[in-house]
């Protein structure tokens, strides 16, 4: 059953060398009712007239433009406004998708009576080759959360990340909730975690179904400047909002610890010189290697991250 038309929305900048192979995965899916809504963000290469092109072509595809604001959240905010159908999902346009990407997670919502699907990500650099097919062939059943482990989950980073990609959503859940366009490292968290307050039943696939691409000079791998910080802040928030809840406390104060370490990492690399910023880091780390040990649902890797802490002295 295909009734339903599922929006997916992507917000496009300077993306020319990765857009078609992205649009070409959503397209060819198995689930054929889709409307891929698409916004180029001011582009400066030849992106737009890529789009324009596929949307001549492609009745599933429908494409806006508008001037670069400096703030994928407002993009984001943008592409909200434009959803109609009963369900949406992000997409990043640089990654693409397993054929089977859409299908899975609508049958995930209504096979279980969910209000959000999700699947598992591959991560990888762009040159490399994975074999998805045997990666998926020994995956574990599928699986249904209530609202907190599915939160603990996310907080911890463990079975799926707080990004907006790999998430089915049903529209009814956003309730007004947009992006903050004052966090510009971890946005995506913060508008996951707002709609999972809203929601009550989540399922999970554990077959990677989204190709995650990590490019040079991507955020991921960008050098360290202030405004990674704000996704300290976001965590700060988030702690606050769950302080009456042990096991989400534990998750994200120990996930605040590790994102701390990694930020403290970066400020080494890159030879960032405010010592009050690696001063603060460095509390945040402190504070958090009880919640680190606590926490069970950290990766093996992640967990040892508590005997990194005293290193901090040298950093």
């Amino acid at each position: 059953m295909q009734n339903e038309t599922i929006d997916i929305l992507i917000p496009v900048y300077n993306v020319e060398k990765y857009i078609a192979k992205c649009l070409d995965s959503l397209l060819n899916q198995t689930y054929k009712n889709i409307k891929i809504i698409v916004v180029d963000d001011g582009s400066k290469d030849n992106s737009l007239k890529i789009l324009e092109d596929y949307a001549k072509t492609h009745k599933e595809i429908v494409l806006y433009k508008k001037e670069n604001e400096k703030s994928i959240s407002k993009t984001r905010n943008f592409l909200l406004s434009k959803i109609e159908s009963k369900y949406f999902t992000f997409f990043d346009s640089d990654d693409y998708a397993e054929p089977t990407y859409i299908e899975t997670l609508y049958n995930l919502i209504i096979n279980n009576n969910a209000d959000v699907a999700i699947c598992r990500m591959k991560r990888y650099k762009e040159n490399k080759k994975i074999d998805f097919e045997k990666l998926n062939k020994n995956a574990k059943p599928d699986m249904v959360m209530n609202r907190e482990e599915c939160i603990c989950q996310m907080l911890s980073a463990n079975l799926f990340a707080g990004t907006t990609p790999a998430k089915l959503f049903k529209t009814e859940s956003i309730n007004g909730i947009t992006f903050n366009h004052n966090i510009h490292y971890g946005e995506d968290l913060d508008f996951c975690f707002k709609i999972m307050q809203n929601c009550n039943t989540f399922a999970l696939s554990h077959k990677r179904l989204y190709h995650y691409i990590v490019h040079p000079n991507s955020i991921v791998t960008s050098k360290f400047n202030i405004k990674k910080l704000s996704c300290i802040e976001c965590y700060d928030s988030i702690i606050e909002s769950v302080k009456d809840n042990e096991q989400m406390t534990i998750a994200a104060k120990s996930m605040q610890g590790l994102i701390a370490i990694e930020l403290l990492y970066y400020t080494f690399r890159d030879k960032f010189k405010d010592k009050e910023i690696k001063r603060k880091l460095k509390t945040i780390i402190k504070s958090s290697v009880p919640y680190i040990r606590k926490n069970k649902r950290l990766s093996k890797i992640n967990r040892c991250a508590r005997f990194v802490w005293w290193l901090t002295k040298f950093m």
